[in-house]
């Protein structure tokens, strides 16, 4: 057995959740850079961009929202 394996130690359930959060966060920020670029190469431009952003961000406020009336 390789000693890379071998002196691996176990990872918790709590490391685990930490690492994929963090895989996300990274996810998501290659996302929004690809999705920036692509929608610039296509002639959007940086006003539209932004009105996009708003929209999204907008849908994500509404979302929240509604999370925290059904948790209440």
């Amino acid at each position: 057995m390789s000693e890379k394996f071998a002196a691996q130690p176990a990872t918790t359930a709590n490391e685990t959740a930490s690492i994929a959060s963090l895989d996300r966060s990274a996810g998501a920020r290659i996302l929004a850079r690809s999705f920036y670029k692509e929608l610039r190469s296509s002639g959007y431009t940086a006003k539209q961009l932004l009105a996009l952003s708003t929209e999204l961000i907008e849908l994500i406020t509404l979302d929240l929202q509604n999370e925290r009336k059904g948790a209440a």
